[in-house]
């Protein structure tokens, strides 16, 4: 019984359809865009895009920089 719940624990994380959808959008566009561009064409909050971001930043995914007040991200190559 405890092998079986230790196996449930560790196939608990599933692929994360939000970050797929943004790495979908950067990948057609090679000019970068902003977290708010994203959240337009997905429909989906901006802080949530923000932090997805983020995340594909550490994963080494995408590049993500400042121009002013805005965050840009481009796939990486």
């Amino acid at each position: 019984m405890t092998k079986g719940m230790i196996n449930h624990a560790i196939d608990r994380k599933k692929e994360d359809p939000l970050i797929k959808g943004i790495l979908e959008v950067l990948s057609i566009n090679s000019n970068p865009e902003s977290t708010q561009e994203i959240a337009d064409k997905l429909s989906k909050p901006w802080h949530s895009i923000q932090t997805r971001c983020l995340q594909l930043q550490i994963q080494n995914k995408v590049n993500g920089f400042r121009v002013g007040r805005m965050n840009l991200w481009q796939i990486k190559k």
